[in-house]
């Protein structure tokens, strides 16, 4: 069966500035792509996250958004659902669109403005996007001491009075405050160990460490670390900064916090995040960086 070329977008996702941020592959028209082969291409692609647009089979949603990593599919990503809805939206030559895709986990609105080149500001297409996650739930407590070790850290590492907690808007995130940025720079996961510190106190099978540091009221920084991504970190990501800004909200009162992340990566991140009744909205910026098609060969 000979496969029709695919149109894809390349994007730089809570990025301020083009080559930051968070690199996606949004991959469009992939109806036909046999699950096996979007597992295929996203291992090829080796980021963090690959995206394949499908029409939806939910009438209240205007497509379908399919999210692989180098692993498995996830229920549903934040970085992949920011750049996927930019990219739809500026394909259809929009320039502002409310749209809703549907991922495993659900239904999510996303609020996108498009900005051309050339309009005085930038010669680069680019867009801002926001974010309604679904409401935060919260799940088991870890003390965050028992973590250090393996993260490479000493117990002194742990931010005192906190405990690591597990929160999902649809993938779980292991949330684990830190008592400064020094010890951030630092961390080095031993998967083994962080394995069986988290298994003495929960049962999860999926494991996303975020690793959060509070510079200044309503200022944070943040690592996020799992076993599944390429290169075992991830520069951006909207699933876990949700999750935080829930956590922050739950625990501090604090309702809007800015988030930078990717900076040991040397693939700096920003990400806005602000929790109103109950869901995290996180919005960033999107650069795009270039397009092309995929020929597929004929199976």
């Amino acid at each position: 069966m000979n496969r029709p070329s695919l149109p894809f977008d390349l994007l730089d996702v809570f990025a301020r500035r083009p080559l930051e941020g968070n690199l996606l592959a949004v991959v469009h028209d992939a109806d036909e792509v046999p699950d096996h082969v979007m597992r295929r291409l996203a291992t090829r692609f080796r980021l963090s996250e690959t995206s394949f647009v499908q029409a939806a089979t939910d009438e209240a949603a205007d497509y379908r958004h399919r999210i692989f990593t180098i692993a498995q599919e996830l229920p549903f990503a934040g970085h992949p659902s920011v750049g996927t809805a930019a990219a739809v939206v500026r394909r259809r030559g929009q320039s502002t669109a409310t749209v809703v895709q549907q991922t495993i986990e659900g239904l999510q609105r996303l609020d996108v403005e498009v900005r051309l080149g050339g309009d005085g500001v930038g010669d680069r297409d680019r867009a801002h996007v926001s974010l309604e996650q679904s409401p935060a739930t919260f799940g088991a407590r870890i003390p965050t001491q028992a973590l250090m070790a393996g993260l490479g850290l000493d117990r002194d590492s742990a931010r005192p009075n906190f405990s690591a907690q597990f929160v999902s808007t649809g993938l779980p995130t292991l949330i684990v405050p830190l008592a400064d940025v020094g010890a951030l720079g630092r961390a080095k996961p031993n998967w083994p160990a962080l394995t069986e510190a988290v298994a003495a106190h929960a049962d999860v099978g999926f494991l996303n460490f975020y690793l959060v540091v509070e510079r200044g009221r309503g200022e944070w920084s943040a690592r996020c670390f799992g076993e599944d991504m390429s290169g075992g970190e991830d520069p951006a990501t909207g699933s876990a900064a949700g999750p935080l800004g829930a956590f922050v909200e739950a625990t501090l009162g604090i309702e809007s916090i800015e988030i930078d992340q990717g900076v040991e990566m040397g693939e700096p991140s920003h990400i806005s995040v602000t929790v109103r009744n109950g869901r995290p909205i996180v919005a960033g910026d999107v650069q795009f960086l270039g397009s092309g098609t995929i020929d597929l060969p004929q199976e």
